[in-house]
């Protein structure tokens, strides 16, 4: 077979052709040694895992500027003059590969054919892919899995269908190439590695991944361009892209509606075998009094339950408060949208009146948005009386990028804070999570980034921790950053507490039980985590977090633990 250089003949002209495919590689090795650069100079704590993508086949590249674009914006002048460089830019590059990958024995449309094909294919897939980056923001400021599954599929399929668009001038009328998929699927595969691959492997090996990576790209283009343009012309108008267009775009409206769907968390209705402790019960012979967190969204109509199984005392935390008589209230999935200072203060009140009524220390479950109240709420009250915490479902790594509240029209993440307004009021009714920038809980995430990033990690001297892990949060979290014991589940965010599975952790871990998790669920979890990298938007860079506002300079758990103590402090 012959090498892709000597398939790339110019006019049938000696030597051409090998320049042509040398000057593809260069172009793609060189663009992502660029980026990597850069990165270097303005953020050099970051890993370059959207580096190899710089240049990969169309829409990947896209997908790649529209993530930087979202969190580095500052003002809708900015945003505007931003948008003209990508268009400008990512055109260019797009309508240059395309020429230099372009089959010999194929006539070359001219450069001003192919940069129209290339500013067109680049609008339709910014359009497209902008839903998909907007989740993926989301889940930069709250890390839950469901946010990414319904985002990357979605860009995968918009990459699938459009990336015959930059190349044909008669796209619209013909069926997509098999190996033209094949090639987008490929692409996919070996992007994932390449940001894995950079996730895992110290700075010196990056330069190597990034020509390894331009030279992938150069060969994908190669494949692309010839699955598109080397097949026999269509006898029949066969519209499939268009009609494809537009199933993708229900997809993509249907996807996210599930996923958020599928995060709401269940209601608490019925008891199960066991016995809660009301208000006056004291009764220590029975247990250990235990403290139940349920999430963001969650719902309770105020029947006692007994989820974990065991000799515990258990009362649910109440996001409405306690009664006049001590005992928690029912509440609505409104009551948890409340801010991170005044979730703390009313778990620490009601941890002091369980520990009073039952004469012990207490023990705390706390899941996902519970979670991050319980430790931070530990953080700042070190001396709370709770003895055992189990994070369930943990944000870890919350607030990685930030964007400015309500009524301020300057801050980095201006415009893709009102495209989350936007999402927001699209799902106001099928979403358990405000996006919203006006959502008082993930105000005040914001305003503690980027300090909280490792809240979840913070060592509580006094307190024996541990954690339920679902295996998909796996794509949104860094593996293994836990530095107590953790067990990894083959479940999605949120209700881990109300399985079975996870109600025999909890209870074994709180007993002292040895717990194992599954050796593959952790190789999974980690190969996961790394691979995913690859997907998420970038992380804030320090300095950028400090010209907004946000100290961080030695950030650290004190940092954190003393912020906190000073919100706890201030009149709500």
């Amino acid at each position: 077979m012959r090498p892709i250089s000597d398939r790339l003949t110019v006019n049938h002209r000696p030597g051409t052709g090998r320049g042509r495919w040398w000057a593809l590689v260069s172009l793609c090795a060189g663009t992502s040694l660029l980026e990597l650069v850069l990165l270097a100079v303005f953020d050099p704590t970051a890993r370059p895992q959207l580096a190899p993508q710089t240049n990969a086949i169309a829409p990947f590249g896209v997908f790649g500027d529209l993530r930087w674009l979202s969190v580095y914006n500052t003002s809708w002048v900015a945003l505007g003059g931003e948008a003209v460089a990508l268009l400008a830019v990512r055109t260019t590059m797009t309508a240059l590969s395309v020429h230099l990958a372009w089959p010999a024995h194929v006539p070359r449309p001219g450069p001003a054919r192919l940069l129209t094909r290339s500013a067109v294919a680049t609008v339709l897939s910014a359009a497209l892919l902008l839903p998909s980056v907007v989740v993926l923001f989301g889940a930069a400021v709250v890390p839950v899995s469901w946010l990414f599954l319904a985002g990357v599929p979605a860009a995968l399929l918009v990459a699938v269908v459009l990336h015959p668009v930059g190349i044909s001038g008669d796209w619209w009328r013909r069926a997509l190439p098999p190996r033209g998929v094949a090639w987008v699927t490929l692409s996919f595969v070996v992007l994932s590695l390449s940001g894995s691959v950079v996730g895992v492997l110290p700075r010196p090996f990056w330069p190597l991944v990034c020509i390894l990576a331009g030279l992938f790209n150069a060969w994908a283009w190669v494949g692309a361009v010839h699955a598109v343009v080397d097949r026999r012309a269509p006898r029949f108008t066969v519209p499939l892209v268009p009609v494809a267009i537009v199933g993708l775009a229900v997809v993509v409206v249907a996807g996210t509606t599930l996923g958020f769907d599928q995060a709401r968390p269940p209601a608490t209705t019925a008891a199960r075998t066991g016995t809660a402790l009301g208000a006056g019960g004291a009764g220590p012979r029975l247990g250990q009094p235990l403290l139940l967190v349920a999430g963001y969204g969650s719902t309770w109509d105020g029947t006692a339950s007994h989820p974990v199984p065991g000799p515990f005392y258990e009362v649910r935390f109440s996001y409405r408060g306690l009664s006049r008589t001590g005992t928690p209230l029912p509440y609505g999935s409104y009551d948890t949208v409340k801010s991170l200072a005044v979730l703390d203060r009313m778990f620490l009140g009601q941890v002091h009146a369980l520990a009073r009524r039952s004469g012990r220390k207490v023990a705390v479950v706390a899941e996902s948005e519970g979670a991050m109240v319980a430790k931070t709420a530990l953080l700042a009250s070190p001396g709370a009386p709770v003895d055992q915490l189990v994070l369930a479902s943990p944000l870890e790594a919350a607030g990685r990028v930030v964007y400015p509240a309500s009524g301020q029209h300057q801050g980095w993440g201006l415009a893709t804070g009102q495209a989350l307004v936007v999402l927001d009021r699209a799902l106001e009714g099928i979403s358990p999570v405000d996006l919203s920038p006006h959502s008082a809980f993930l105000s005040s995430l914001d305003s503690a980034a980027p300090l909280l990033v490792g809240a979840m990690s913070c060592p509580l001297p006094t307190v024996r921790q541990f954690a339920l892990v679902p295996l998909a949060d796996a794509t949104v979290t860094g593996a293994g950053t836990l530095p107590f014991p953790t067990v990894v589940l083959a479940a999605f965010h949120g209700g881990l507490v109300e399985s079975p599975q996870g109600a025999h952790d909890v209870a074994d871990l709180l007993l002292s039980k040895p717990v194992q998790s599954d050796q593959l669920l952790r190789t999974a979890e980690t190969t996961i985590s790394y691979v995913s990298g690859a997907w998420q938007v970038p992380s804030l860079s320090p300095s950028a977090f400090a010209s907004y506002g946000h100290d961080t300079s030695g950030a650290s758990c004190a940092k954190l633990a003393a912020h906190l103590s000073q919100e706890l402090r201030r009149p709500h």
